[in-house]
């Protein structure tokens, strides 16, 4: 199933129309679909795709050697054999094709860079003497972030400053969830959204036919389900030791998000932690928030920490949490805590990243004129949703996901809320609410406008 990612598909096809030579690093977690990217672009192109394992290398070099004769159209080629990567790639160099770009991909690279710490240097070597110069796009792929970033991407990285291109490949929009999981109703979708969240392959193994909490059981809360211990290999990949980060990572998602409070539960001090949230920050796992109106973000001493991704979020809180009472098998305690505080600790928390990207989708739409910045504010007593503005506007937004519909209560709690805040006095305001409700009658005849979902 191909779903959303054309801008990533047209920069692939634009570094195939290219008659140099092209090179693309493709990087992203496990599950989010690097290869299927990789399929649809390459499906009707002259292509080599290798998939890189934990084999030892004379069994891959014969692998990717008998891919590459095969591709290649050069009579008394059979039985040729090489010595070593080094002389592969030499002879493939000295053999493309003239008369069309010839593809090669090699998928999880950080396997061949681990198994051979010289690899990525003899790639770079033949990359700048056989490849710089010939019709060729060299696609390197993989899951492991920090090997990636060891090996390609950073500064003293092997093969820094040769890539034409990178892709970052995150989880689709919300707006795209519906196409894997069409039977879900608009409620069901955010459900889905605020645990599962919108990685490809997590939504293929939905089950339309069943309820979502029937979902969360088979697919989730089982131990012999698919993503019982996603989270856990997921970060397994990434780091060595992960007993801190996962004790870090359940305080955060049980709603600890100051560096304070985090320490205190672990019973450390707070620069004791500073490089292990830096760690989860470069794993793209985590990020810290400062209020959206501050003036120095950077030197804010009201920083937050959230986890981006709601399925690991949804994990850490309920799965591992509660893994003495899954481990034998005990899934009702778990789906009675969720019944309990799903709505109100995920969903709510998951419509505001939905309204956020709404917004941003389509700022006019919405708001009127297009914000030059969108994001949470917060001081020591108060808290708003969303705060969006540019240098003639600022938008002040509530987002209420509840039954009940809102009234001009929240509406006069909001006008109170953004009175306190200091802000350009020549600044239109704006107020608006989105909600899961329709609203009540007395509110549809205030300035304010209210979005439903």
């Amino acid at each position: 199933m191909f779903i959303n990612r054309t801008r990533e598909l047209d920069l692939l096809n634009e570094e195939y129309r290219k008659k140099t030579a092209s090179f693309t690093v493709i990087y992203g977690r496990r599950r989010i679909g690097k290869t299927s990217l990789i399929a649809e672009y390459i499906k009707d192109k002259l292509a080599v795709f290798y998939y890189a394992t934990e084999m030892n290398l004379s069994y891959q070099l014969k692998d990717m050697s008998r891919l590459i004769l095969d591709s290649i159209n050069i009579p008394n080629l059979k039985g040729i054999e090489f010595n070593d990567f080094d002389s592969l790639i030499i002879f493939l160099g000295n053999n493309l094709p003239a008369d069309r770009k010839f593809i090669l991909v090699i998928d999880e690279y950080q396997q061949l860079a681990k198994l051979d710490p010289s690899f990525s240097s003899m790639l770079q070597k033949n990359w700048d003497m056989h490849f710089k110069n010939k019709n060729i796009h060299l696609i390197l792929c993989g899951s492991v972030f920090s090997m990636m970033q060891s090996e390609v991407l950073s500064y003293s990285a092997p093969l820094y400053g040769r890539r034409t291109s990178s892709i970052h490949l995150k989880a689709i929009p919300f707006n795209h969830i519906r196409e894997f999981i069409s039977s879900a109703d608009k409620y069901d979708l955010m459900n889905i959204y605020a645990s599962f969240g919108s990685v490809p392959r997590y939504l293929e193994i939905y089950n339309g036919e069943l309820s979502f909490l029937e979902n969360l059981r088979q697919n989730i809360l089982d131990r012999n389900s698919y993503l019982y211990n996603e989270a856990r290999f997921l970060l397994k990949e990434e780091i060595s030791d992960i007993s801190t980060y996962f004790t870090i990572l359940e305080i955060i998602s049980c709603g600890d998000t100051k560096i304070g409070n985090i320490g205190k539960k672990i019973g450390e001090h707070s620069s004791y932690l500073t490089r292990y949230l830096q760690k989860l920050i470069d794993l793209d796992i985590v990020e810290k928030e400062v209020p959206v109106l501050e003036n120095n973000p950077l030197k804010s001493k009201l920083g937050r920490y959230r986890i981006k991704d709601q399925f690991v979020n949804f994990w850490f809180y309920y799965v591992y949490k509660n893994y003495s009472q899954l481990e034998i098998g005990n899934t009702e305690y778990v789906l009675n805590e969720i019944d309990s505080s799903f709505n109100e600790k995920f969903v709510s928390f998951a419509y505001e990243q939905y309204v956020k990207e709404s917004i941003l989708n389509d700022p006019m739409k919405y708001l009127g004129f297009i914000p030059d910045k969108i994001g949470r504010w917060w001081n020591n007593n108060e808290e708003i949703d969303l705060i969006a503005f540019d240098n003639k506007n600022i938008a002040f937004i509530e987002c209420k996901w509840q039954n009940q519909p809102v009234g001009y209560d929240v509406y006069n709690r909001l006008l109170q809320k953004s009175s306190d805040i200091q802000c350009d006095p020549k600044l239109k305001k704006h107020y608006f609410i989105f909600s899961k409700s329709e609203p009540k009658k007395g509110l549809k005849e205030t300035e304010c406008k209210v979005w439903v979902y």
